[in-house]
């Protein structure tokens, strides 16, 4: 689903290199349990990992608590996996079409006339992310849209008044919407529910046990809840009701079915060879319902997925039967930065644990903190970011976008560990700070207080 701010987050990017030919035969698991640990211990990780080859388990692992009272979490846990849920629902659709029900140009009048150009949208712009259709959960009121269990009629009212950002077919934009569209679709072909459609098309014939679209609160004891860190502690994250995120981002799972999923799909269990072709044929990063991850000389072929605190990413090597998923309920660092540290000694390349600085975050009075507050822009950035007080602490948040917790560290440095965000303010003038330094993923932005 919606990553906090996901114009920043959006991207994965890891390195490229010469060709490297993968020979090892073994994995340093006590070197994956060992970064994990230290992850854990120094409260930037909590979650699963399950690392699969040819079928054969080589990581089985979970970090830290699953609930707000302490519990642990095992390798039994199960958490919302986001936006990984589109590779299900791609793959639900691609069977239809493998079975004459559907074709890639059906339009999406035969479904839902009302909705914008729906007379042009097919079913391979809704899988492709080519619709055009604005992504609601974009719009500046989805955080209290979210919380609340919403109906098939409630969405699609919704969607008939979403404005739409180019011709169908036109460019590319990601857009829950129309994966909200497509998990509708497969209720009205298959006569079910999403869930029972799953069921039926998925987790029954992979022998899956742990694998469903949730609710509102968790349905099993089994399910973690998640966190963000915030004032040195995790705190429960928001919670929202997965009928809003449907085929979008409604499923819950194991990190060890997870994994089992995308090996299945990509080897041919779930779809013919060529349509699983047909579905990994890129346009850029972008599939159906799956993306590419690039990883030095190698890709990937998976999906992320962020809702709430959840973070969580999967995929498979077709070069190496390699599969994974890294499922976490509480992130407080960059999420991007533990997988490239957990895929760097899997692949056996050089790779240093990270040693945290210690540094205690600082409380600041709500005068201290107005200092801090109003609207940046930076020449280099497309979007703006308004820094306000919010319940005594400090936000931040790009325009369109949700807001995010600032932790302050000193009276000129404050961060979004879990995004790696670092900003340091300067140019004090009379008592309020006028600029400040946004660093990211390595590239660095200046924003200056708009009068």
């Amino acid at each position: 689903m919606k990553n906090v701010i996901r114009t920043l987050l959006l991207f994965f990017l890891i390195s490229f290199a010469p060709v490297q030919v993968w020979s090892q035969t073994t994995i340093d698991t006590e070197k994956l349990h060992n970064f994990f640990t230290v992850l854990e211990e120094n409260q930037r990780f909590i979650g699963s990992l399950y690392v699969s080859r040819d079928g054969e388990e080589i990581f089985s692992r979970a970090y830290g608590i699953r609930t707000a009272e302490g519990d642990p979490s095992t390798p039994d846990t199960r958490y919302r996996i986001g936006s990984i849920t589109k590779s299900y629902t791609a793959a639900m659709i691609l069977k239809f079409i493998e079975d004459g029900d559907l074709s890639f140009e059906t339009t999406l009048d035969q479904f839902f006339p009302g909705i914008p150009n729906a007379d042009r949208i097919t079913i391979e712009h809704l899988l492709r992310h080519q619709s055009g259709l604005a992504n609601f959960t974009s719009l500046e009121d989805y955080v209290s849209y979210m919380e609340q269990p919403r109906s098939r009629d409630e969405h699609i009212s919704r969607f008939e008044q979403l404005d739409t950002s180019f011709d169908p077919g036109a460019g590319t934009e990601y857009s829950n919407t129309g994966y909200v569209l497509l998990g509708f679709i497969i209720e009205e072909v298959s006569g079910q529910t999403y869930n029972e459609a799953l069921q039926q098309m998925i987790v029954d014939p992979l022998g899956l046990n742990s694998t469903y679209t949730g609710s509102k609160s968790p349905s099993s004891a089994e399910e973690a809840e998640s966190f963000i860190f915030q004032n040195g502690q995790w705190i429960p994250a928001s919670t929202t009701d997965l009928s809003v995120t449907g085929g979008a981002g409604s499923i819950v799972a194991t990190a060890k079915e997870t994994s089992q999923f995308y090996r299945s799909l990509f080897e041919g269990v779930l779809l013919a060879e060529k349509t699983v072709d047909k579905m990994t044929s890129f346009e850029g990063p972008v599939g159906m319902g799956v993306i590419r991850i690039p990883f030095y000389d190698r890709y990937l072929t998976g999906h992320n997925g962020g809702i709430d605190g959840y973070r969580s990413n999967a995929a498979y090597d077709p070069q190496t039967g390699l599969s994974f998923a890294l499922l976490g309920n509480g992130v407080n660092y960059s999420f991007n930065d533990i997988l490239i540290g957990m895929l760097s000694i899997v692949y056996g390349r050089e790779y240093s644990i990270p040693t945290f600085e210690e540094r205690q975050p600082i409380t600041m009075t709500r005068e201290q903190l107005t200092a801090y507050t109003g609207t940046y822009a930076s020449p280099g950035f497309p979007l703006k970011i308004q820094i306000f007080i919010e319940n005594g602490s400090l936000k931040a948040q790009a325009t369109g976008q949700a807001a995010f917790p600032l932790t302050m560290f000193s009276n000129e440095s404050a961060a979004f560990e879990q995004a790696g965000i670092e900003i340091t303010f300067n140019e004090e003038n009379g008592g309020r700070y006028t600029g400040f330094e946004f660093q990211q993923a390595g590239a660095t932005y200046q924003f200056t207080l708009e009068e």
